[in-house]
C-alpha cells in the first residue's frame, strides 16, 4: 500500500523545509489509490515522510522542473519544495517537527485517511467550517476554543467573501445557549444573516451617552490637537468633568475619577467654558479688563457647540433615557445580552458621521473590556467583538484619531485574561496596527490582491503558511486559508455558505444599466439628506 503512495525522495534538507525529487516513472503527475485520483505537485497538497516512529507531514509550497545529476549525466526532474509543518504519531497530529528527514528518505502522498487522522483530535468539538479545497470529500475541523478565544483576523480583498465568511463562522456558534457576540457593523450587512437570536440597533437611534466616554476619548473628540490653547483646554476640561461627575453622584463622590462612567451634564461644562472665555475682571481704576482665559476657548466652544447642536450626534449628546448614572446598568445589560434575549448584538453604524466612528468603536471596545475587568464572573461571560472594516479606525494613521486603536490594542494584549476577544475584519491588513494583528493567533485569509498586503501577511503568520502563500491571489470567492492555533495545520478551505446570507453591498452596474431604471426623485433624496433619514 505504501508503494502505491510513493512520489519521490528527499534531495535537500533545511531547518524547516525539504526539496523532493519526484520519481522518474511518474509522468502524469497523478496517482490512483483505491478509487481516488491524487494529484502530485499541487500547491497546498500534503506529503508524508516516515522518520523512525514518526510520519513527518509537509505541505507543497513550490513545484518546478530542475536539472539534476544522475550518475555522470545531467537530466531534468520534477522537484517539490515542501514546508515541514508537523508530524503524525500513533494517529495523532502534533505541530512542529522535532526530528528532521534526511537526504534520500522516501516521500509519500497523504491519503484521505491520513488526513482524517490529523483531524481526529479536533473532531471531538464538532466545529467544522467547510470543505478542504483539495480533498473535497473531507471536512475541515477546528478547535473552537482556540479559534474564538485567541483573537482572530478575517482578511481579504473587496469581493473575496469576508462578510459571508464572518456570517458563516458566527452562525455555527450563535445558537449556543450563552454565546455573546457584539458586531460593529459599518455597512448594515449582518441583520439579515441573524434573523433569530439577535438584536439589531441603529446606533443613530440607540443612546450611547457622552458620559460613558473616558477622558482620553473626550479629549480626542472635543479638542483640536492643533489649537494653540489645547493644553489649557484639556486642563480645564479635566477639572470641570471631574467636578461635574462628583456633583451629580454624591454617593460615589469620594471614589470618582475623571474616567468613572457616571453621569455629568455636558451643558454645565460648556457654560463654564463660555463664562471663562468671556470673563471680565475688575480693573485697578474701577473699570474691568479681560480675564486670564478670555478668548482662549473660543475655537473649542465652536467645535463643542457644533457637535451638541448637530442632530447626527443626538444619540450621544441628547439622551432621553440615559440621563443618570443608573441608566448605564440597563444599557450594558442590553448591549451584552445579559437579559438572555439575544446571543448576537448588531450595532449598525452605517448612519453615523464617519468622524465619530472612531469614538464609538473606542467606547464599545473599552466598555466591553472594562465591564469584564470588574466582572467577578468574567470566565462565564466571554465576549467576542467583531470589528468590520477595521482598517478605517485601527490604523496608525486614522486621521489623527487614536482612541479606537489604543482601546483595541489593549484588548489584543490583555483581553483574553478577562474574557474579551476580537475578530478583526479588513480588506487592507497592511494599514492595521501591527500590535493588534501580531496578537491574533488565528488567521482566515481570503483572496488578497494587493502585494503590500500579501507581504504584510507573510510577516505576521507562522512560517508554515509559506506552503500556501502563493495561492492567496488566485483563490475563489469564499475560499480561505486558515492558519493558527485552532487548526492542526495550514488549511485551504471552501468556507460553508452562510444561511441566511448577509445583505449584499455590491451593486451590479451593468445589470442595472440594462434594466429600466427605478425612478429616482431628487426632491425625495434631498429631503432625506436634509432630515438625515437613511434609506
Amino acid at each position: 500500500m505504501w508503494d502505491e503512495k510513493r512520489v519521490g525522495i528527499v534531495r535537500e534538507v533545511s531547518s524547516s523545509a525539504v526539496t523532493v525529487m519526484v520519481d522518474p516513472e511518474i509522468t502524469t503527475l497523478s496517482k490512483k489509490i483505491g478509487a481516488k485520483i491524487y494529484h502530485i505537485g499541487q500547491i497546498g497538497t500534503y506529503v508524508l515522510i516516515p522518520v523512525g516512529q514518526l510520519l513527518v507531514l509537509g505541505i507543497v509550497a513550490e513545484f518546478k522542473k530542475g536539472d539534476v545529476y544522475e550518475g555522470d549525466k545531467m537530466t531534468q526532474r520534477y522537484l517539490m519544495d515542501v514546508t515541514l509543518i508537523g508530524s503524525l504519531k500513533k494517529g495523532k497530529f502534533e505541530s512542529g517537527v522535532s526530528v528532521l528527514p534526511t537526504v534520500d528518505m522516501v516521500v509519500y502522498l497523504l491519503e484521505d485517511k491520513d488526513l482524517r487522522a490529523a483531524f481526529s483530535t479536533y473532531q471531538k468539538f464538532n466545529f467544522s467550517v467547510g470543505q478542504l479545497s483539495l480533498f473535497e470529500s473531507e471536512r475541515a475541523y477546528l478547535d473552537p476554543n482556540k479559534f474564538f478565544g485567541k483573537h482572530l483576523a478575517v482578511l481579504g480583498s473587496s469581493g473575496a467573501g469576508k462578510s459571508c465568511t464572518v456570517s458563516s463562522l458566527l452562525q455555527k456558534v450563535v445558537t449556543l445557549p450563552d454565546a455573546n457576540i457584539v458586531i460593529l457593523d459599518i455597512h448594515n450587512e449582518y441583520k439579515s444573516a441573524f434573523p433569530e437570536g439577535s438584536q439589531h440597533f441603529d446606533i443613530a437611534a440607540l443612546e450611547l451617552p457622552y458620559w460613558l466616554m473616558n477622558f482620553e476619548e473626550m479629549v480626542e473628540l472635543f479638542v483640536d490637537a492643533h489649537d494653540e490653547n489645547a493644553t489649557a483646554i484639556i486642563s480645564t476640561l479635566q477639572d470641570q468633568v471631574h467636578v461635574g461627575k462628583k456633583a451629580k453622584n454624591p454617593r460615589l463622590a469620594s471614589m470618582i475619577t475623571v474616567d468613572t462612567p457616571v453621569f455629568f451634564d455636558i451643558n454645565e461644562v460648556r457654560a463654564k467654558f463660555q463664562f471663562l472665555d468671556t470673563e471680565r475682571i475688575s480693573g485697578g481704576t474701577g473699570g474691568s479688563r479681560e480675564g486670564p482665559h478670555n478668548g482662549k476657548y473660543t475655537r473649542f466652544l465652536m467645535r463643542l457647540n457644533s457637535m451638541l447642536n448637530d442632530p447626527r450626534y443626538a444619540f450621544m449628546f441628547k439622551p432621553q433615557v440615559c440621563t443618570d448614572s443608573e441608566s448605564a446598568k440597563g444599557l450594558l445589560t442590553m448591549i451584552f445580552g445579559l437579559d438572555g434575549k439575544s446571543n448576537v448584538t448588531i450595532m449598525d453604524m452605517s448612519g453615523i458621521p464617519f468622524d465619530v466612528v472612531n469614538t464609538i468603536v473606542a467606547l464599545v471596545s473599552r466598555i466591553a473590556f472594562d465591564f469584564n475587568f470588574w466582572n467577578p464572573n468574567r470566565r462565564d461571560l466571554p465576549i467576542l467583538l467583531v470589528l468590520e472594516e477595521a482598517h478605517n479606525y485601527l490604523s496608525l494613521n486614522s486621521r489623527g484619531s487614536t482612541a479606537a486603536r489604543l482601546a483595541v490594542e489593549r484588548i489584543a494584549k490583555e483581553g483574553r485574561k478577562y474574557g474579551v476577544s476580537v475578530m478583526i475584519v479588513s480588506q487592507r491588513p497592511s494599514e492595521i496596527s501591527e500590535t493588534i494583528l501580531s496578537q491574533c493567533n488565528n488567521f482566515v485569509i481570503l483572496r488578497l490582491l494587493n502585494p503590500v498586503d500579501q507581504a504584510y501577511i507573510r510577516r505576521l503568520v507562522p512560517e508554515t503558511f509559506s506552503g500556501l502563500e502563493a495561492v492567496i491571489s488566485t483563490m475563489r470567492q469564499g475560499e480561505a486559508i486558515i492558519v493558527g492555533d485552532s487548526a492542526p495545520m495550514p488549511l485551504r478551505i471552501q468556507i460553508d455558505a452562510p444561511n441566511p446570507p448577509p445583505a449584499r453591498a455590491d451593486i451590479f452596474f451593468y445589470d442595472k444599466w440594462k434594466q429600466k431604471a427605478v425612478s429616482t426623485n431628487a426632491d425625495d433624496v434631498m429631503e432625506r439628506w436634509w432630515n438625515q433619514h437613511k434609506a
